[in-house]
């Protein structure tokens, strides 16, 4: 036996070694294809000129003024690569600066800013003028006003009005210009009317060209210039004021920020205008971090030198594009071959396609963490993108427990080689069992039906106690009264007024009227019909004194009446014939309130049904767990329902559901966190993944709120929000992606619906995401919902009524759809990557609310009648008992 043992445990271990070593090696792998040769000329560290703005990490009101010891240490770090500085405006302290850099022998480019402001473009030119003329050995050119036309602060007239007020002050030597981007200067020739040259800004990244491209497509725009300005102005020479690239910030189109494109792209422009004999400025000396607020994160990083006034990257040599990688494939080898022991050894054991899919969903997981953290480590950052960043950071690592835990549950469901045992033994005498039927406003047909499957039971020692709690109608629940007379005195039937506790303290009365000799207590809804042989088969699980819990699944007989119905019945089999069938083998299952069985002795002693809890089934399952108790489920369909109606009663349902789990949690977290109960870990984590979806969506919901507020704020105020990481995007994206890939794998192979079951129930599920993280949320921060009864047999309404009932989600839809518009149109989300990643989010997050519109057309259209000719008309709202 040992030999064998240490065999199977040796086979295991070979296997989940097999697994980490292909993971760890793969995303070793990754890491290190990261990082590739760049080849660029030598750069000597000397240009032709370089923009400047203050240096250091200084906020947008820091940035307000300049200190001259602040300008004369920069100025003495740019006279080491330039002979030539250009500045922007002569205000916050600047207007000192060409005195400054004389001392260093630096000459300027002074720059007379130009905004919509009129009142400060009239102190700022008679400032500059003054500047020029105090100082015109120093400063050899004066630009007037920087892309002013495509901000749009003010017009060519205004503009050529300023630039010949400040050619007519200034002598001829000191040469005046204004800087556009060379697209404008061909939109707007006029500009040149007054100017001794022409300034044009020509930046790659901006027009999304990719840094290999670069060179070739700046050459073509310079020539384009060339031609068709030069031919209104031929004596007057091009500038290029503005030359560059990013070192940081997300990619646009296909250009992306990099210090290693920055690195590339100024080497070789450096001896290309050598070789062409290009006069430029190199944008710029050091990294603004003020600018993130006005051009995004990528605003901050276009320096030679950081803030702070450290070189970026070399001047000479090769240049490697992700010189960190040897760091990150450590971590990531170490962080997937910690974590993916960990899951492979305590999961159960299965054979080698679970393990491999499991480790490389364990890599998958890692490296994407690893990605974000890369992603986020921006030397530079808003506290903005902060905000962003905390609020999506919550999403990111429950969708990696997420995706983690369904992807065990695949493996597990796929492949695993052993499955637990439940003895069963056939008791020598038949013990006494209880059967509690609990009512509330039930349309009497459908209850008469449920009893009468009840009197045909195959076994002889059982009784039926049938409650009614405080149905207001004699005439629904009389009719029940009078029919259980007629099956016998095993049936008996109790009505009772202004009962507290809802179903639980309906289920609590029938307790106090349960035959003292009864063994058992049995649970039936009252819309199920139950097999005749329901009771002999289940029984003989209680073999062992251990075992409280009996179980069988719930199933219905009515999923082929309409294709509505047909999406509930598929979304309910899959909790029970994958989720149930997997839980079981932990024995950590869900008790749900109908075709339970409940050992009476364990019932009492754990306290009975708790009133407290809308959800005292599973609630009870949890206490017997927590007091040492088993469970047994038997994955046989035994007994079948009814499902619901109309996509109202779907919601309601699942919202109960939902709302009581979240009161569960909250009451029994001691028993999981702090460890006071006869919990094993596997039970923990069984019951702890079981709610971490739903948790998922109520996140889920919040993230939906924010996105979309965030895309207002990307729309409406551009200056203050850019596009998040696209790390955090992708967190949505891969949880969506692991929820339905589980459900199209397992659902055809499990469930036996096929890949139209499992499409069909994955839209159902979706519809009711929003309900769940609606629920969830009401959950955590409230404890007094009522209980939310799921109306059976209800009249169906039309799609106005059922759109009406799911205002929220088609509200949602509706802004969704305005968001990834905005995205696409207003904020160029086709061409930047990461605006492309957002809108991809903002579909996903969309889809749910597309299902419940879906869902409500299809549950309008699946009905030309009333659901049943004696079917009870429900209010609009769920119905709650008097003494709620």
């Amino acid at each position: 036996m040992f030999a064998g043992l240490r065999r199977r445990m040796s086979s295991g271990t070979v296997k989940i070694a097999l697994a980490l070593a292909l993971v760890v090696g793969a995303s070793f792998l990754f890491w290190a294809s990261r990082d590739n040769t760049v080849i660029a000329p030598n750069w000597d560290g000397y240009v032709r000129g370089v923009s400047y703005t203050p240096s250091h990490n200084f906020t947008e009101k820091d940035h307000e003024w300049a200190s001259p010891e602040k300008i004369d240490r920069d100025m003495a770090q740019i006279s080491q690569i330039t002979a030539h500085v250009r500045t922007y405006t002569v205000s916050n302290g600047l207007d000192r600066l060409p005195e400054i850099a004389r001392r260093h022998g630096l000459t300027v480019t002074m720059g007379i800013w130009i905004g919509s402001d009129l009142d400060k473009n009239e102190k700022e030119i008679d400032l500059g003028i003054r500047t020029a003329l105090a100082n015109r050995r120093v400063i050899d050119r004066v630009i007037v006003g920087n892309e002013s036309i495509m901000r749009g602060d003010v017009s060519a007239d205004q503009l050529n009005a300023y630039i010949k007020r400040v050619r007519d002050a200034l002598p001829n030597r000191i040469k005046v210009s204004t800087a556009e981007t060379w697209s404008t200067w061909l939109l707007n020739p006029e500009i040149g009317q007054y100017v001794d040259f022409i300034t044009i800004h020509l930046l790659p990244y901006w027009e999304g060209v990719p840094v290999r491209s670069s060179l070739g497509s700046l050459q073509r725009w310079y020539a384009d210039v060339q031609d068709e300005v030069q031919d209104e102005f031929p004596d007057k020479p091009i500038v290029i004021g503005e030359v560059g690239w990013p070192s940081e910030g997300r990619t646009r189109g296909a250009a992306e920020a990099s210090v290693a494109n920055q690195a590339y792209f100024v080497r070789n422009f450096v001896q290309l205008a050598l070789d062409k004999g290009y006069d430029y400025y190199i944008v710029e000396a050091y990294d603004q971090p003020w600018k993130a607020g006005n051009e995004g994160a990528v605003g901050a990083y276009w320096g030679l030198f950081d803030a702070n006034g450290n070189p970026k990257f070399a001047f000479t040599g090769l240049l490697r594009t992700f010189p960190e990688w040897r760091l990150y494939a450590l971590g990531g080898a170490i962080l997937t071959f910690l974590l993916g022991l960990l899951i492979l050894s305590r999961m159960p054991r299965v054979s080698q396609p679970g393990y491999l899919m499991m480790g490389a969903l364990v890599g998958v997981v890692t490296t994407g963490l690893l990605w974000l953290l890369d992603a986020s480590t921006l030397e530079y950052i808003r506290p903005s993108d902060i905000a962003m960043t905390l609020a999506m950071i919550p999403l990111v690592f429950v969708a990696a427990a997420v995706v983690l835990t369904e992807g065990i549950e695949l493996a597990s469901s796929l492949w695993r080689v052993e499955r637990r045992e439940m003895r069963a033994l056939r008791p020598d005498q038949s013990p006494r069992v209880s059967i509690h039927v609990p009512c509330y406003n039930e349309p009497p047909e459908m209850v008469m039906a449920t009893l009468d499957a009840l009197a045909r039971i195959d076994y002889d020692n059982y009784e039926v106690i049938v409650l009614d709690n405080n149905t207001p109608d004699p005439e629904v629940w009389r009719p029940v009264e009078a029919h259980c007379a007629t099956l016998g005195p095993r049936f008996r039937f109790f009505h009772l007024d202004n009962l507290k506790g809802f179903k639980a303290g309906a289920l609590n009365e029938a307790l106090d009227r349960t035959d003292k000799d009864a063994v058992y207590v049995a649970v039936i809804d009252s819309d199920y019909q139950v097999e005749p042989y329901w009771l002999r088969r289940t029984l003989p699980y209680f073999a062992s004194p251990k075992v409280a819990v009996v179980q069988g699944p719930q199933d219905y007989r009515d999923g082929d009446e309409n294709f509505f119905k047909a999406m509930c019945f598929e979304e309910y089999r899959g909790f029970f014939h994958i989720g149930m069938v997997e839980r079981n083998e932990y024995d950590a299952i869900i008790q749900h309130g109908t075709m339970t069985i409940v050992r009476r002795d364990a019932l009492e002693e754990v306290g009975r049904w708790s009133t407290w809890c809308i959800t005292e089934d599973t609630e009870l399952g949890l206490k017997l767990f927590e007091a040492g108790y088993s469970a047994a489920y038997i994955p046989e369909s035994m007994g079948r329902g009814l499902t619901p109606d109309t996509l109202h009663a779907f919601v309601t349902q699942r919202y109960r559901w939902v709302y009581g789990a979240m009161q569960i949690v909250k009451r029994h977290a001691g028993a999981f966190l702090l460890g006071r109960t006869k919990l094993t870990w596997a039970q923990r984590y069984q019951f702890l993944c079981g709610w971490l979806p739903w948790i998922s969506d109520g996140l889920g919901l919040i993230v939906t709120l924010f996105a979309l507020s965030w895309t207002a704020g990307m729309t409406f105020a551009a200056t203050m929000f850019d596009v998040p990481m696209a790390a955090l995007s992708a967190a949505a994206l891969a949880l969506f992606i692991a929820k339905t890939t589980k459900t199209l794998l397992l659902y055809p192979q499990k469930v036996g619906s096929g890949v139209r079951g499992a499409v069909i129930a994955s839209v159902a599920g979706l519809a009711l995401t929003h309900t769940v993280g609606k629920a969830v949320i009401a959950g955590i921060f409230t404890s007094g919902k009522p209980f939310l009864r799921t109306p059976k047999c209800e009249n169906p309404r039309d799609f106005a009524q059922v759109l009406r009932s799911a205002w929220q989600e088609t509200t949602l839809l509706g802004l969704c759809a305005l968001a990834i518009f905005a995205m696409g149109y207003k904020n160029r989300g086709f061409e930047d990557p990461a605006a492309m990643l957002w809108m991809i989010m903002l579909v996903i997050q969309s889809l749910p609310y597309a299902a419940t519109v879906a869902t409500a057309w299809v549950s309008a259209q699946s009905y030309g009648r009333t659901a049943t000719p004696n079917a009870i008309e429900p209010p609009a709202e769920p119905v709650l008992p008097k003494a709620a």
